[in-house]
């Protein structure tokens, strides 16, 4: 038997939800990946102007991985990039009417997938699976930090 790895878990819980993700119907909804949808949900509930280094604190992508991300939405029509007047280094993140039309469906569609995940899952497990996923974020962030820094 195969030892159990927490990142060969991971990985195989990452393919099964992109692929869950990817089950949406609709040509205009075919293009959005779920990362695209967390975006999106999370610029339409964000209070204030939101940039680029916001995506990449809140996702925790790197700048590289935020730009192509962002990139790609704005070529598919979902958001735009506006200068500020304090600031024309800085450019907000702006939805388009094409990716607020699509939020009710991505909400819908996070909904239901989570519902499917926590299925037959008590409440105390799911506490200890984000106590546990917290503990794992934590030692990967601290490792990368100290990395970083010439630590490691």
């Amino acid at each position: 038997m195969q030892e159990q790895t927490i990142c060969g878990e991971l990985g195989m819980l990452n393919n099964l939800f992109k692929r869950q993700m990817a089950c949406q119907s609709g040509e205009e909804f075919s293009k959005v990946t779920g990362m695209q949808g967390m975006i999106i949900h999370y610029l339409l509930v964000a209070d204030g102007d939101r940039f680029q280094k916001d995506v990449e604190t809140q996702f925790r992508f790197r700048r590289s991985t935020a730009t192509g991300i962002l990139q790609l939405m704005e070529q598919h029509g979902l958001l735009r990039r506006e200068p500020v007047p304090q600031d024309g280094r800085l450019k907000r993140l702006v939805l388009t009417d094409k990716a607020l039309a699509l939020d009710a469906r991505i909400k819908k569609k996070f909904r239901d997938t989570e519902t499917l995940m926590r299925a037959g899952i008590s409440e105390e497990d799911m506490d200890a699976w984000f106590r546990v996923c917290g503990r794992i974020r934590a030692n990967l962030e601290n490792y990368q930090r100290r990395a970083s820094e010439g630590q490691e």
